[in-house]
């Protein structure tokens, strides 16, 4: 079974077309669209051989604008063309690292699945099983019809109120007061100064663990999560897309999707998790999401399609904020003009983020996106940086919050950028809100996140955990041992999640320090051994390899600048040296950002 499509049905039988579309738009039939199940409910599916469902295409604006790709719209509202197969086509991607999703392992004792509180971890489903103790029946599965309308039932809240009707819809933030206060939501999180781009089979929950180690102010995002894939997964399957640590908080959820019905869906299946924004990918451009599934980065072709999809999100979102992330431009949509009208008529239905100063927030990839002739890799570095693009948006929408995206490695120009240092032109009065970064955080993320508190957010310290390597995996292994084998285990005897999935973030850890690929070799040999042998705890596991690889007890105990302070010969920096280095690497950064070209304006550049 593939992770970016689950394939226990085919299409979207639940309803026909046009009372879905009602449901989303005026808010009175949504409930049935979204009805049935709980949390221990085992789903009932038809396959697209049992319903003729009749195709619908997208609207004339959208083939007329897109016309080569009007011809695929099917294929990402049904994944399916052929009747009778029951096998899912497309495997999905990420925005910042797009590529084919690898498949979800089936496994033994799914109806079982441990849920709030493992191993002395608390997770976000821990909000799920509150209400399902203080809302009976509130949960009801997609493809189920016929069940009561949901509005109906009610459940004991904890502000003192006798009974309240639990709004299944999640169309405001009212369905946490089902919840304990220490489970809700925060309502004033940190400023996104800067955040870990959603890419696919690296920002797992596992490694966003890892960095939320590191780091307690930078916002993480998910990987991309189809909407499909959460409109045909039941609870507690759920869980395996959209858990993560309560802990966790910042973090943001990627969903994929074109069909706002579809997307509303999605938001109301994942609301009860918590996220605290929940993001639209507009920027991939993998031919499996931007070609066939025509969803990522071909969005750009129809900003009124995308004002849609957030119009019908933000209506199901259980009040958490809607944002974008795109690119500068795609294939011929490329002028600056054209990436000014697709922010403005896509912010007119975007809420204000609390992380954003209440304004709408969009991530922007500063580069085009040319969906024929490169790869999904080549569009990360064939195509041009154009940052002075991305604030010249600042200039146009001083009302809307953006982010960097592209090209961004180091602290020294986030950190530049969060503050509004080092601004190209010399009218730019208007700074970015803040950077994203994507690649580099996997590649080196001790020597980039340990110290990003203090450096970016300007915090007085870092965590305790970031204080050393040694402390990080000591807490890291103990999140481990809490979390292998939640899921349950494969029919060849490994268990969900493995050993390997759960070191897979350390593997860079040691970045360019003595002994590092000997420790790699170690931890393979180590997995290739005790992979299935569950009385081995993944903390053992790590701290025995780091022996066996000769990884030294100073490398294991130095502070995370220590890397920092070292010359090239050898020779440690003093404290007065080490400080006048920081500060001309900041000046570097500042210097490279106002020789950048001067930002454009509205109506300035002409389509080449």
């Amino acid at each position: 079974m593939l992770r970016g499509a689950i394939s226990v049905t085919t299409g979207r039988s639940f309803a026909p077309y046009g009372r879905v579309v009602r449901g989303v738009r005026s808010g009175t039939g949504f409930v049935n669209a979204v009805g049935g199940g709980g949390a221990h409910h085992t789903a009932k599916t038809n396959t697209l051989r049992d319903r003729n469902v009749k195709k619908k295409t997208h609207s004339l604006r959208w083939r007329s604008v897109n016309p080569l790709r009007s011809q695929c719209t099917q294929a990402r509202r049904h994944f399916v063309t052929e009747v009778g197969s029951t096998a899912v086509k497309d495997d999905g991607c990420a925005a910042s690292d797009p590529g084919k999703k690898k498949p979800v392992e089936e496994t033994f004792g799914a109806e079982n699945l441990p849920r709030g509180t493992v191993g002395g971890v608390q997770w976000a489903s821990s909000r799920v099983l509150q209400l399902d103790k203080n809302a009976p029946q509130w949960w009801h599965f997609p493809h189920e019809n016929g069940k009561p309308n949901r509005s109906t039932v009610l459940g004991k809240t904890f502000d003192g109120l006798n009974e309240q009707a639990f709004d299944p819809t999640f169309s405001n933030s009212e369905w946490q007061t089902f919840i304990d206060p220490n489970l809700r939501v925060p309502q004033t999180p940190p400023p996104q100064l800067l955040s870990i781009a959603p890419m696919m089979e690296y920002t797992t929950p596992h490694f966003r663990h890892l960095v939320r180690l590191l780091t307690k102010k930078t916002w993480l995002y998910t990987e991309m999560e189809v909407d499909q894939t959460l409109f045909h997964t039941d609870h507690p399957r759920l869980d395996r897309y959209l858990d993560f640590p309560i802990e966790g908080h910042p973090s943001s959820l990627q969903l994929g999707g074109s069909d706002p019905e579809l997307l509303a869906i999605a938001c109301s299946v994942a609301a009860p998790y918590g996220y605290d924004e929940i993001n639209l990918n507009c920027g991939c451009p993998s031919p499996k999401v931007a070609g066939n599934g025509n969803f990522g980065a071909s969005l750009m072709y129809d900003a009124s399609q995308v004002a849609e999809c957030i119009n019908a999100m933000s209506s199901h979102s259980g009040g958490a904020p809607v944002t974008v992330k795109c690119r500068i431009g795609v294939d011929d949509f490329d002028s600056y003009d054209t990436l000014c009208q697709f922010i403005e008529t896509v912010s007119e239905q975007m809420k204000g983020c609390p992380s954003a100063s209440n304004r709408p927030f969009f991530a922007i990839h500063a580069r085009k996106a040319l969906l024929n002739g490169l790869s999904p890799a080549e569009n990360r570095t064939v195509p041009p940086l154009r940052y002075e693009w991305v604030y010249g948006l600042a200039n146009e929408f001083p009302e809307i919050a953006f982010a960097l995206n592209g090209g961004i490695v180091d602290l020294h120009t986030a950190a530049a950028i969060a503050k509004g240092d080092g601004k190209p032109g010399s009218d730019t009065n208007l700074s970015l809100l803040g950077t994203m970064i994507g690649r580099q955080s996997h590649a080196d993320p001790w020597g980039l996140l340990a110290t990003a508190d203090v450096d970016v957010f300007g915090d007085d310290k870092n965590p305790e955990t970031s204080l050393s390597r040694r402390k990080l995996l000591e807490a890291y292994g103990e999140y481990c041992d809490a979390t292998r084998g939640r899921f349950g285990t494969t029919k060849d005897g490994y268990q969900v999640p493995s050993i390997r999935h759960l070191v897979h973030p350390l593997q860079n850890l040691f970045y360019g320090e003595p002994n590092a690929k000997r420790w790699r070799r170690a931890m393979d040999e180590a997995l290739k051994k005790d992979s299935k042998n569950e009385a081995k705890k993944v903390s053992e596991l790590i701290f025995e390899t780091l022996r066996d690889g000769g990884v030294s007890d100073e490398t294991l105990d130095a502070p995370p600048e220590l890397r920092r302070r070292r010359k090239p010969n050898g020779v440690i920096m003093g404290d007065s040296e080490f400080e006048e280095f920081k500060e001309a690497q900041y000046q570097a950064a500042v210097d490279k950002l106002k020789n950048l070209p001067t930002p454009p304006r509205r109506g300035e550049l002409k389509d080449d």
